[in-house]
């Protein structure tokens, strides 16, 4: 058995903080000791119940420019660290935000080995932030990335090799549920008639909002009982000006498609179950992703997805289980989510091979691969570390 502690950036239901639920859910099954941390505002909790020890770190109110928020971030990490001094046997950053402040303190609490999971190589324009995901890469004792992409982007920018650890998605959440169907209808004002296409995670430029609005304000004029649900959004960065963009575009649309688009904001787990049930598909035309754990996620809820082509939705999804679309096309989006929405055997003929590829994406298989990286890297460490003692005795 292992003592593990695992750190995200966030309480909210972000990728990586999802990733972190549920890694620290399946080790703990696996009888690992997990304590989960997580920076928290306000007294924020998680946005779910999670089946592991949890320990809040503080994050007060912070500067809007990124790079006084991250620093000041990355503070709180240090600074809750160094007064709970968690002993684990591996400290396991979900972001290089967490990474960043478990550096800060590595060597005053001997917090090693560090393990950190990349989802996807952002690019920086701050060279501040830039340098922050450098080193919380080069500087970890070990790295999984969650896709071919991310592996690559490493490797060609920081020459460092990375094992692939992908995503879990747990099936069972998504069993048919009547009820929280007719609830999560109600809770939005739609009628037991009404169409939906979801898209998950917010406004924002990699998830390709504009040219994804462009698509759908074209296929709602052409289908008037379809709406589009855009849930999530809990982002560290803002995106501020790219949302306003978003609604001016959105505010000279006809009224009745207008009316139609609905920005949820974060949602609870609960409630985003819901909404995959009684979604007639995913829209997910993304810029930039690691994995995309919203695609897996609906497949597993027999909805059908529509996603960018190339990678990483090659990389483990193909024509036989989702609709691929350019998504620096609006026509190619618009066509993609017309013929699913028009094609019903189509539709659930991908809804129902995507249930059943989604169900070879265990949490399980996820955190065994995680326990022998772990182990891996603790005997690599244990041998630089006799080395490095051996080297200090002779010189």
């Amino acid at each position: 058995m292992l003592s593990i502690g695992i750190f995200t950036y966030s309480t909210k239901p972000r990728g990586s903080v999802v990733h972190a639920t549920y890694l620290a859910e399946a080790l703990s099954r696996r009888g690992h000791d997990v304590t989960l941390y997580a920076l928290s505002k306000a007294g924020d909790l998680l946005y779910r119940g999670v089946d592991c020890r949890v320990v809040y770190l503080n994050a007060g109110k912070a500067p809007t420019e990124p790079d006084a928020l991250i620093r000041q971030r990355v503070h709180e990490v240090a600074v809750g660290l160094g007064e709970r001094r968690p002993r684990h046997d591996v400290y396991h950053a979900e972001d290089c935000l967490v990474a960043s402040g478990l550096l800060a303190k590595r060597a005053e609490l001997k917090l090693k080995p560090l393990v950190r999971t990349l989802h996807h190589l952002e690019h920086f324009a701050s060279p501040y932030l830039r340098d922050c995901q450098r080193r919380s890469i080069l500087e970890a004792d070990a790295v999984a990335c969650v896709s071919q992409v991310s592996q690559r982007d490493v490797k060609r920018e920081l020459a460092r090799d990375c094992p692939i650890i992908g995503n879990g998605v747990d099936v069972a959440r998504f069993a048919v549920d009547t009820a929280l169907e007719q609830q999560t209808r109600a809770r939005f004002g739609l009628s037991p008639s009404d169409r939906v296409v979801l898209s998950v995670g917010g406004v924002e430029p990699r998830k390709n909002s504009f040219c994804s609005l462009a698509a759908m304000a074209t296929v709602l004029r052409q289908h008037p009982d379809v709406h589009w649900l855009i849930a999530g959004g809990a982002s560290i960065w803002e995106h501020d000006q790219y949302r306003a963009g978003f609604r001016d575009q959105l505010s000279r649309l006809p009224p009745d498609v207008r009316a139609r688009i609905l920005e949820l904001g974060p949602v609870t787990e609960q409630e985003l179950t819901g909404l995959y049930g009684i979604s007639q598909l995913l829209l997910c035309p993304s810029l930039q992703e690691g994995f995309g754990l919203c695609v897996l996620e609906a497949l597993a809820a027999r909805t059908a997805v529509v996603v960018s082509e190339g990678e990483p939705f090659s990389e483990y999804l193909t024509s036989e289980v989702a609709c691929f679309v350019q998504p620096s096309s609006k026509a190619s989006i618009a066509e993609g989510v017309a013929r699913l929405l028009q094609d019903a055997p189509l539709r659930e003929r991908l809804a129902e091979q995507g249930e059943s590829h989604a169900r070879g994406f265990a949490w399980e298989q996820v955190a065994l691969a995680h326990e022998r990286l772990y182990h891996r890297t603790l005997f690599q460490t244990s041998r630089r570390f006799i080395a490095t003692n051996e080297d200090l005795a002779h010189a």
